[in-house]
């Protein structure tokens, strides 16, 4: 974990945050890592993230969220981001959006997701209004199970020596298969695969949805713009 990341981190815990804005977290980092990285407080969005992005490691992300606006985040999974954020304020999925570091494609498939799996309740009030929260049963999980990125670096190795096992000689595996192999949570595996993309130590492939089952559609993996990532490569390392 880098000198800076440990300060933003700092900022989301004593602001009770997972995520925010790159120029709330320029506003609140100190004026000795400002300079650090090259950082004014006139510094645009763009010029933040740029300068943030070679001082992070695996502990915070830059996203984009509505109308592709700019978040720098925890690198939690999009499924706790919005659970964390649903129990903190109950809400309706349109407030959730306009200031959240998800796509919005991607956040409607995630709440409904959520929904269906029983992790988010759908409350109606007295005008009809549909508001989010989050079942008992999701916090009560949630505070016992640990991140995702707590053990990254071990899901990583392990989700190459799937691949290598899944393999057998070919470049280009199919999701599904590697899903299959693990069987590991949705978040979890989706978690693991987004930061090696992240990473660039994977290239994901979209193809004709055509050629996969309904159930092979659904284990492959969908991105942020609501495409399917049908199969992955695995980069050679130079």
């Amino acid at each position: 974990m880098t000198q800076i990341e440990q300060e933003i981190l700092s900022f989301f815990d004593k602001s009770d945050k997972d995520f925010a804005t790159p120029i709330q977290i320029r506003d609140k980092l100190s004026q000795k890592f400002l300079k650090q990285i090259g950082i004014t407080k006139k510094s645009t969005s763009s010029v933040v993230k740029n300068k943030l992005l070679n001082h992070l490691t695996d502990k915070i992300r830059i996203t984009n969220g509505y109308k592709s606006n700019l978040y720098v985040a925890k690198n939690i999974s999009d499924e706790n981001l919005i659970i964390n954020a649903i129990k903190k304020k109950t809400q309706s999925s349109m407030q959730l959006r306009t200031n959240f570091p998800i796509s919005n494609k991607r956040l409607v498939i995630l709440l409904s997701q959520l929904i269906s799996n029983g992790k988010l309740s759908i409350q109606i009030d007295d005008y009809h209004k549909i508001k989010l929260s989050v079942n008992p049963k999701t916090v009560s999980q949630q505070s016992h199970e640990p991140e995702p990125v707590e053990n990254l670096l071990d899901d990583k190795k392990m989700m190459k020596k799937a691949y290598d096992a899944v393999s057998k000689g070919r470049n280009y595996i199919r999701i599904h298969e590697i899903r299959d192999y693990l069987k590991w949570s949705r978040e979890r595996f989706d978690f693991t695969l987004e930061s090696l993309a992240r990473d660039y130590a994977i290239q994901l492939h979209y193809g004709d949805p055509s050629a996969l089952t309904e159930d092979e559609l659904k284990k492959s993996y969908m991105d942020d713009d609501g495409g399917i990532c049908i199969t992955v490569t695995w980069r050679e390392e130079e």
